[in-house]
This record gives C-alpha cells, sequence and structure tokens, in this order.
C-alpha cells in the first residue's frame, strides 16, 4: 500500500496512532488492503515512518472494530466477513439505527431534511453505470449520517460508525449499479417518513433497506465462491 501525499502529511501533523489507524482503516473500507491480506507491522512501520509501538495500537484497534484478525504464529490479516457474520452485523445495525431513528426523527430540523433531500437528487444521477471516481457511497454515507445523526448520542453513532465501516468495503466491491435503484427507492421512503416524523415508519422502511442490503452482499459473495470453486 503506497500513502498519498494527503496520508503522508497526515502521519506528521496528528498522533502518530491516530494517523495510522486512520489511514488503515480507510485502505481497508475503500478496498485497497483486501480481505485476507497480511498486515506486517515492521514493514508498515517503515512506510509510515514511525515506529512498531503506534502500528501496534492502531492494530489493536482495528481488531476491536472487527476490520483485522489476530492469528497466532501467523500475524495479522484485513478480516473476511463470510455471509453468516454479514447477517448477524446487519441485523445488529438495525437496532443501533432504529434506536437512533427513535430518537432523531422527532429532532431532525428541516435544514437536515432539505441536505438529506439534496444527497437524495445528487445520489439519482448515479444510477447509471458507475464511474471509477463514483461518489455515491460518500452521499449514501451523508444521507444516513443525517438521519441517524439527529440522536445526538455520541456512542451510539460511534458504534453505528464502526459497523459501516466493516461492512462498507464489501458494499463498494459488490453493490453494483443493478442494485441501486432499489437501495435508492427505500433512502426516499425513509425520507418521507422523516419529513412526516413518523418513527415506526422510518424504523421499518430501514430494517427493510439494511436486509436487502445483507441479501445483495451474502448472495453476491456465495456466487463469486461458486464461481471459484467451478
Amino acid at each position: 500500500m503506497r500513502l498519498s501525499d494527503a496520508e503522508q502529511g497526515l502521519v506528521e501533523t496528528v498522533s502518530r496512532k491516530d494517523a495510522v489507524l486512520r489511514i488503515l482503516r480507510g485502505a481497508i473500507t475503500d478496498g485497497r488492503l483486501a480481505p485476507g491480506e497480511r498486515l506486517d507491522q515492521n514493514e508498515l512501520a517503515e512506510r509510515f515512518g514511525v515506529s512498531r509501538m503506534p502500528v501496534r495500537e492502531a492494530l489493536k484497534q482495528l481488531q476491536v472494530e472487527g476490520l483485522v484478525v489476530v492469528y497466532p504464529r501467523r500475524g495479522v490479516e484485513v478480516a473476511r466477513l463470510d455471509p453468516s457474520t454479514i447477517v448477524e452485523m446487519f441485523e445488529v445495525r438495525i437496532a443501533l439505527e432504529q434506536l437512533a431513528l427513535s430518537r432523531g426523527v422527532p429532532l431532525l430540523k428541516s435544514a437536515s431534511l432539505d441536505e438529506m433531500e439534496e444527497v437524495l437528487i445528487q445520489m439519482d444521477g448515479l444510477l447509471g453505470e458507475p464511474s471509477a471516481d463514483d461518489p455515491w457511497m460518500t452521499l449514501n454515507g451523508r444521507f444516513h449520517a443525517l438521519a441517524n445523526g439527529a440522536s445526538e448520542w455520541p456512542h451510539l453513532l460511534e458504534t453505528i460508525s464502526q459497523y459501516r465501516s466493516n461492512v462498507e468495503r464489501y458494499v463498494r466491491s459488490y453493490f453494483h449499479h443493478g442494485g441501486r435503484a432499489q437501495s435508492q427507492d427505500e433512502h426516499w421512503q425513509l425520507l418521507r417518513a422523516c419529513r412526516e416524523r413518523d418513527v415506526p415508519k422510518a424504523q421499518a422502511v430501514i430494517a427493510l433497506h439494511l436486509r436487502n442490503t445483507a441479501v445483495t452482499l451474502t448472495t453476491a459473495i456465495a456466487s463469486e465462491g461458486a464461481a471459484r470453486s467451478a
């Protein structure tokens, strides 16, 4: 993994552990570090220009977040997600995001609702063939962050963010434009429920939305596994 100029600057401007953590988490999330890829602490320390301590601390945090796995005598690898784990993680996300909506929907400000709508309008323009610099995932994350953020519970939002980070690398890899139309329709349903201050409806929509996403991912991963073994 090569560091961009911005990432190298990050190492030099914030605490070394936090810099390494942010960069590794980002590289795992966007797929530059693939599931199963081995992470050598000495090599990473050399690339970042730091000692092994901040690298070790960053990897410990990534282990807590479920993004890496530490194997005795084998070292550290980027975590793989099997279909059963994906289903479990999305069910946990449903519970967490339903809680966020139960608190946040009544508190959503008009400006936030308008921004959610603007984000969805931009996403509507991306329902065709994805491009190399496709911003769908960034906009998707912004939409959900606005919906959940109104809860104003920082620990809840941090936990939701960790679960989103863990599965986002798979969403990026497998969520092709064929599944975007359905996902986008569910986004609009969620916005309508939020505007109407209808908490039960918003909770029902987010449960449907996340379960449909889980089905998309598990089906794609199963198909890929079958193709490899054929």
